[in-house]
């Protein structure tokens, strides 16, 4: 389908150019003739008749001598001329009747070019809508080879928009006398434009509750409580927060025991490159299942009580002696 279009949108414009030329030609050629034929004839105007110039001086004489010659009339320079400045006079009026002829002539030939273009515009607008009528045929005709849809504007700023989470927790070595535990939330822009005026908060408290408990699920803070800010965060970039609660004696035991569990939960706002408000709400809990596994802190999710319940509480030999060297 594409390729008949495309032969008989050829053939139309080969057609339009042959045609084009052919009226230009005869344009050119009835100007070139009117040229040729009408600037021979306002010099033969211009240029005074070789007999009556000839005759002039004899019949001047001869009128002299049989009769009194005439006066001569301003209105009809050439006629019974007597003196020299009226042989002047005589040669500057035909002069001027031969450029009036010739700027006749000038106006028919500027006539006939503009007649001569309003016919090729009207002979060519045949053509250029054919033309045009056939490239949209052609277009549409290639619309339906084309198999992956045009991005939306949603898709195409979420693949570009910024995106601050949480990369890392860890706990800040704190004597256990200072009856403090600490807590650094570091944050990541893992998206591929920069965040805007981010505003970071969290909040950390020690929970006790026994294994078959569920771990409670905490209010987010609202944008009015104090917030730490930074005005831009790159591409992978990090920025950190400290968090910190008091402490209760033997912590760590009382951690890995399954005697308490440490939460820390928070939010991130912040501004991405369409100027459009973002927030990210996060919740991670430390206690001895976390530590069994080798991890410090894990998100909290509707899945995890429901763990809960499944598995057995229990200390690893690790888990102990890891959290209490970081508290200690």
């Amino acid at each position: 389908m594409t390729s008949s279009l495309q032969k008989a949108f050829a053939r139309v414009c080969l057609a339009g150019s042959c045609l084009t030329r052919s009226c230009l030609t005869c344009a050119l050629l009835l100007s070139l003739c009117l040229v040729v034929l009408g600037t021979p004839a306002a010099r033969a105007q211009d240029a005074p008749d070789d007999a009556e110039a000839a005759t002039e001086p004899t019949e001047q004489a001869s009128e002299e001598a049989e009769e009194p010659t005439a006066a001569w009339d301003i209105s009809k320079p050439c006629a019974n001329v007597q003196h020299p400045y009226q042989a002047d006079v005589c040669q500057q009026s035909r002069a001027a009747d031969a450029s009036e002829s010739t700027a006749r002539l000038t106006r028919l030939i500027m006539l006939i070019g503009l007649v001569a273009l309003v016919i090729l515009l009207l002979m060519l607008w045949p053509i250029i809508t054919a033309a045009l009528a056939a490239r949209r045929a052609a277009e549409g005709g290639a619309a339906p080879a084309r198999l992956t849809p045009a991005p939306r504007t949603g898709d195409h700023e979420a693949e570009l928009r910024a995106y601050v989470d949480v990369d890392s927790l860890e706990f800040v070595e704190t004597p256990e006398a200072d009856g403090i535990v600490k807590v650094k939330v570091t944050f990541r822009n893992s998206g591929h434009t920069p965040a805007f005026k981010l505003e970071t908060l969290a909040e950390m408290e020690v929970v006790d509750i026994a294994d078959e408990a569920d771990l409670p699920v905490k209010a987010v803070p609202d944008d009015s409580a104090p917030a730490s800010s930074r005005p831009r965060v790159g591409r992978d970039g990090t920025t950190t927060l400290i968090v910190q609660c008091a402490s209760t004696p033997k912590l760590a035991d009382r951690v890995t025991n399954g005697e308490a569990t440490i939460l820390v939960w928070g939010a991130a706002g912040y501004y991405d490159v369409f100027d459009r408000r973002r927030r990210t709400i996060f919740q991670y809990f430390c206690n001895a299942e976390t530590l069994d596994t080798g991890e410090m802190f894990r998100p909290w999710s509707a899945a995890t009580n429901l763990g809960r319940s499944l598995v057995s509480s229990g200390a690893s030999s690790t888990g102990p002696a890891a959290l209490a060297c970081v508290l200690a």
